[in-house]
């Protein structure tokens, strides 16, 4: 009986799979051309294909100097830093394959790149689900994650969020291993990697020490356990903090670059001092930023949070509201899922403690609700018959909403904020963006 019921579910695993990779290698047909950040990814994995280095600007000694952050000659050629470099390197050795060296190519290995990192999202929440549920649950979590149009969209479109999601629940599944120097280090390791992918993953850092020292009596062993999580993240990172430090002088230069755009929110403004930008002093940077934060980012953001969530998991995020409550109080419960429940609330205030939360900052957060919400399902509704019913109208509910996205918006994609009109920005970055590339019949 056990063999044939394990036999089941490992065919309704392997339907969802192919569902989900049918649904994201078919958003190949409408993600053709890279948005923003994917469109800087492609082009500088291109750069590193024909120069070996990874820049922003090549070296170019006859063109005038311009100021930088930093005290490096801009025409000795400006390094990225932007992003990390897990991704562009990624899609770089993929392009290879084929002898494939242009900004289009590199495009091309990215999205192939992002069928794959979202197909293995799903198993990886398969497996994660497993383990915290019960085999009922973990396929339902699976379905909704192949269903969802944010999941499969962002697995088509050459970003790197998906693999940051399947590494999210990859950091989850060793987490649920019990406290020992190999989880740490292991812990470590997937952290130092995430942050080479997106530097929001730095939070993966703080979320495994507080794990640690939630699960450890012992102080000595809490110190122990800590350092090797720090160690561990640090080895992985160190190439990338290395190479930083040799071309600029500063190992977290890359954070710097990304402050600016924080600076500017806050109303900090830079000088120009022999061609290097300078700022106010970090007592100030720091008081500014903080004032900005609780006044105005974190409670705006916290709402614009809430509601998209209340679309992207329709119905079921009203489960997952009410469910954190006891998820959080009830000791048993709280011990079970204390991995998720920090990953969550680590991923959600770094995002909406940036000025303006992305939608893609979605991606690695929507899993981790679908997760709590079928917990929550399932504590609220101990009748199986009564809680496969309120399974199939989430399901049918996520449907809708894929649907319904797929047709409302011409060009199929979310991102920027899953509509053709406005964006998180309150402007009308999608549309701008497709008329400038001359992708929209618009005046």
């Amino acid at each position: 009986m056990r063999l044939h019921m394990r036999r089941t579910e490992l065919w309704l695993l392997a339907a969802i799979l192919l569902l989900g990779l049918g649904l994201r290698i078919f958003s190949l047909s409408w993600n053709t051309f890279p948005h923003a950040d994917v469109d800087g990814d492609a082009t500088i994995g291109a750069r590193f294909l024909q120069t070996g280095g990874l820049w922003d600007v090549t070296p170019d000694s006859t063109a005038p100097r311009q100021p930088s952050l930093f005290a490096r000659d801009s025409r000795e050629g400006i390094p990225t830093l932007q992003h990390g470099p897990v991704w562009i390197l990624l899609g770089s050795g993929v392009s290879s394959l084929w002898h494939g060296n242009t900004p289009i190519d590199v495009y091309l290995a990215l999205r192939i790149l992002s069928v794959l990192c979202g197909t293995a999202m799903i198993a990886v929440l398969w497996k994660l689900a497993r383990s915290l549920l019960d085999r009922e649950s973990a396929l339902v979590c699976a379905l909704w994650a192949a269903l969802s149009f944010l999941l499969i969209d962002y697995s088509g479109n050459g970003a790197f969020y998906a693999l940051q999601g399947t590494l999210y629940l990859t950091w989850l599944l060793i987490a649920l291993h019990r406290p020992s120097r190999g989880r740490a280090a292991a812990l470590g390791a997937v952290t130092g990697v995430t942050y080479l992918v997106n530097y929001q993953s730095i939070m993966l850092l703080p979320a495994a020490i507080v794990l640690e020292f939630m699960q450890r009596e012992n102080k000595k062993a809490l110190v122990l356990q800590s350092g090797i999580v720090l160690a561990s993240a640090a080895l992985f990172a160190s190439p990338w903090l290395i190479r930083n430090f040799i071309l600029v002088g500063d190992p977290f230069a890359h954070h710097l670059v990304n402050s600016t755009y924080v600076f500017s929110k806050s109303g900090i403004h830079e000088t120009v001092v022999d061609y290097v930008y300078r700022f106010p002093g970090k007592w100030e940077q720091l008081t500014a930023i903080f004032s900005m934060i609780v006044t105005s980012w974190l409670p705006n953001n916290s709402f614009y949070i809430a509601r998209k969530l209340f679309v992207l998991a329709p119905v079921a995020f009203i489960f997952f509201s009410y469910g954190l409550i006891g998820q959080v109080l009830s000791k048993g419960r709280r011990n079970r899922l204390l991995p998720v429940l920090l990953l969550f609330v680590a991923h959600f205030l770094i995002s909406a403690s940036w000025p303006i939360t992305k939608f893609r900052y979605f991606v690695p957060l929507l899993p981790l609700v679908f997760l709590l919400s079928l917990d929550a399902l399932n504590f609220f509704v101990p009748n199986r018959r009564m809680r496969f019913l309120w399974m199939t109208l989430i399901t049918v509910s996520i449907v809708c909403g894929s649907a319904l996205t797929y047709f409302s918006v011409p060009t199929h994609t979310y991102y920027y904020d899953g509509a053709i009109t406005t964006d998180p920005f309150s402007g009308r970055g999608e549309w701008n963006y497709l008329r400038d590339k001359n992708l929209l019949s618009v005046p």
